[in-house]
């Protein structure tokens, strides 16, 4: 039987025409166009027969259309395939997640395999303190049972009861945690979607009121145990919903693996794709978003080379209660009816007194109003002394800066970067891929993170504040670390490219660390 699927397979590929396999190095040697052809896009069911062995209602969250290009895909090598999570096994999954020596493409982070063990009561206490704030951030995904239904009943902390149960309710069919329920002394209550699970178990010392630090320990693909150091403590939020709950006596332990949504492209693999399987990264990209195009996003209509930034502050709010700006190069202020030309090295600060920016050069204070300033660098780079952004202190930024009084704070600012396209992604890929991880997988990223960007300014969603994208992972993480050489090297090696399906940017979701398989988008959101 296994000559014949073989045999199959081999005259399938001589007629697509497909590239060799030692070019697509894959599972079982079978090149992933091959794969790819099997895989359905995505549209699958979920299993719902935890729900049918305790003849409880069937929930309806998942209802979002399938996608051409964000499909579940197969990342261990050889040894489990496809179909591995089919059926309702919690055994079996947590056999997987226990696996130390499961390997596969980008192994080699520690989030491939992790664990936290911690008592039983702090777990449910920590469940317990979580449900509600994960209520009120999505509360048509924190079900109630309620006269034989799941409901959006509103939660709040008195009402919740004592947690005596957590379970696993759902997989998708990479494994993916879908549904999870608790069970309390008051209610039944059901957790869909992998951010609000990961929101749930968000598991530290304060929410379990617990004296110990809440310890998450890491393992890379092949090693015969976890790592002696944490690479976690006290998490605020889970590192993925890839994981399965093992309870004995007191104690609880979870066992998962990876690190982010699990859709599209995982950083990690695209970095040993190109190391160690000779990806280029057009490869890698196809591997990843299948059914695209790359195309030069510049010769697309009412694309222009200016992409407007909104900058959070420290707290990741919009508003700003004060700005300073500073540049090694000379500034010039633009306002309504007035331009000021400021030294290089001279400070300018602006704060809102009285739903008016009052703008201050040097110590000495030089004009007020109440409509937005341009401030130009020409060309150099513009330090906001008063933000703090990840790994870097007083970031510079390329472009230029909008300020505008807040519609929604009395006292607030809120900040704009007007940047080139190009200029924006040499501070946001470093911010999102290391770059040790090599070129190929550097211009990968490019491209992804160009079309993600390319798609938000279509999209015109944060138009009425006046940016096509925040400098958050709301869009993608911007100036958290410092340009590098080879970064922008990627960047100008892939310059205008993105990736198509039709007439439209793809969502290029991407992520860090694969648990071994990743899934379809619409089985995640």
């Amino acid at each position: 039987m296994l000559k014949k699927i073989v045999g199959l397979i081999v005259l399938v590929v001589s007629l697509i025409g497909c590239t060799s396999t030692k070019e697509y190095k894959e599972i079982d040697k079978v090149p992933f166009r091959v794969e790819k052809n099997k895989t359905k896009s995505g549209d699958y069911n979920l299993d719902y027969s935890f729900f049918e062995d305790r003849n409880l209602p069937i929930p309806n969250n998942f209802t979002g259309k399938p996608s051409e290009y964000l499909i579940a895909r197969n990342d261990t090598l050889k040894k489990y395939g496809y179909d591995f999570f089919e059926g309702d096994d919690e055994e079996k999954a947590l056999k997987f997640y226990k696996d130390l020596e499961v390997r596969g493409y980008g192994d080699n982070s520690a989030y491939w395999r992790w664990k936290v063990v911690l008592d039983k009561d702090d777990f449910f206490k920590a469940i317990e303190n979580n449900l509600e704030s994960v209520y009120r951030g999505r509360p048509r995904e924190v079900l109630t049972l309620s006269q034989g239904s799941w409901k959006s009943l509103k939660i709040t902390d008195g009402s919740i009861g004592r947690v005596k149960n957590v379970e696993v309710a759902g997989r998708g069919r990479s494994g993916v945690v879908t549904y999870i329920l608790v069970t309390t002394t008051e209610h039944k209550y059901l957790i869909a979607k992998e951010l609000n699970i990961r929101k749930l178990f968000a598991l530290n010392k304060k929410r379990a009121e617990s004296s110990n630090d809440i310890l998450l320990y890491g393992a890379k693909g092949g090693a015969k145990e976890y790592q002696a150091n944490p690479i976690r403590r006290n998490i605020t939020l889970f590192p993925s919903a890839y994981f399965s709950m093992e309870y004995s006596g007191n104690r609880v332990a979870i066992y998962g693996g990876g690190y982010g949504h699990g859709v599209g492209m995982s950083q990690y693999a695209a970095s040993d794709l190109a190391k160690n399987h000779d990806y280029n990264y057009k490869q890698i990209l196809d591997r990843n978003y299948p059914n695209t195009k790359l195309k030069n996003m510049y010769s697309l209509k009412g694309i222009g080379k200016i992409i407007n930034v909104g900058i959070t502050n420290s707290a990741r709010g919009m508003d700003h209660s004060k700005v300073v700006l500073s540049s090694n190069g000379k500034m010039r202020i633009n306002g309504s009816g007035f331009k000021i030309d400021v030294p290089a090295k001279q400070k300018i600060v602006v704060e809102n007194k009285g739903n008016r920016l009052w703008i201050s050069v040097n110590g000495k204070h030089r004009v007020k109003t109440v409509n937005s300033v341009n401030i130009t660098a020409h060309g150099y780079y513009i330090t906001l002394e008063d933000v703090r952004r990840g790994h870097t202190s007083m970031p510079r930024y390329r472009g230029d800066m909008k300020l505008n009084l807040s519609k929604t704070n009395s006292k607030g600012i809120r900040v704009i970067n007007q940047v080139k396209i190009e200029d924006y992604l040499k501070q946001v890929v470093p911010s999102e891929m290391p770059e040790s991880f090599g070129l190929e997988a550097l211009k990968a990223q490019a491209v992804a993170a160009r079309t993600y960007a390319l798609s938000d300014y279509m999209k015109n969603r944060y138009e009425a504040d006046g940016f096509h994208v925040k400098d958050t992972t709301e869009s993608q993480v911007y100036n958290n670390a410092n340009e590098n050489e080879n970064s922008i090297k990627a960047i100008e090696a892939t310059a205008g490219k993105v990736l198509m399906s039709g007439d439209k940017p793809v969502d290029a979701k991407y992520f860090s660390t694969s648990s071994g398989f990743t899934e379809a988008s619409n089985y995640i959101w």
